[in-house]
């Protein structure tokens, strides 16, 4: 049941995003992944950005600031030639997880806030 609190595709995107880095962390996770949740990350920021623009969101610039930063990590962790290993699974898993995690209860939350406030949602 949908709470009206809620912003539905933001949270279901944000719920996908969880589901992939969790995939990660799998015995036998590899590259492909990465490369995965890059593609949804891209998709889930783009409907995001175009919501702050369409509704003149005030903190854009500095949530699209936020995204860049996620997009420029990811791409330099996705690379073919990479080697793929247990630690590198670690690391890259708590380092995404921990930044998707302050990114959509810190300033998603404000955009969520805002969305709603708009009636857009």
């Amino acid at each position: 049941m949908r709470k009206t609190s809620d912003v539905i595709w933001q949270d279901a995107q944000h719920q996908v995003l969880f589901e992939l880095l969790d995939r990660l962390k799998q015995p036998g996770a590899d590259g492909r992944i990465l490369q995965r949740l890059q593609e949804y990350a891209e998709n889930h920021f783009a409907l995001e950005e175009l919501y702050m623009h369409a509704l003149a969101y005030p903190d854009r610039e500095a949530h699209i600031e936020s995204h860049d930063r996620f997009r420029m990590e990811l791409a330099q962790l996705v690379d073919e030639d990479r080697e793929f290993d247990e630690l590198f699974q670690e690391i890259v898993a708590t380092f995404l997880t921990e930044w998707l995690t302050r990114h959509v209860f810190g300033i998603d939350k404000q955009l969520e806030a805002f969305i709603l406030q708009s009636g857009a949602c």
